[in-house]
């Protein structure tokens, strides 16, 4: 009977063990950003804030912004961990002959961090998807 009970009492620290790691595990990036829905209004706060910008706004002048939209939401996805396929071109690709300087970069990443805010996602989350975009940065300058 004792070591019934002694069974018991291990299995049973160690379910809780387990659920007190599960529980301590953040969400996957993607769910800290709203799901579908939390990007899309990202996106749509990040477009808004894009097109009030006359220092840059000058790149997209012969951009279709709703397939850019589309492709934004994809590639959000995508590096935060969704289940999305991006169907884009790659950054390299994307961006040659724009001649993106390193303002216009600062800028749109500017136009980035305050949708994040309007959306109210929490600076950890910000600095999350921030840290997985960051090696973006060569493939998207001067080329």
């Amino acid at each position: 009977m004792v070591k019934i009970v002694k069974h018991h009492v291990v299995v049973f620290g160690a379910l809780l063990l387990l659920s007190v790691a599960c529980a301590s595990q953040p969400p996957p990036l993607y769910q800290q950003l709203g799901g579908d829905k939390g990007v899309s209004m990202i996106t749509d706060d990040f477009l808004v804030n894009l097109s009030q910008d006359k220092r840059i706004l000058h790149h997209f002048e012969q951009t279709d912004i709703q397939i850019f939209r589309q492709r934004l939401i994809e590639h959000l996805c995508v590096v935060s961990g969704g289940e999305c396929v991006y169907q884009g071109a790659s950054m390299y690709n994307a961006h040659i002959g724009l001649h993106i300087s390193q303002a216009d970069f600062d800028a749109v990443v500017g136009h980035l961090i305050e949708a994040l805010k309007q959306q109210h996602i929490p600076l950890a989350t910000r600095n999350a998807l921030l840290a997985e975009l960051a090696p973006l940065y060569q493939d998207i300058i001067e080329h």
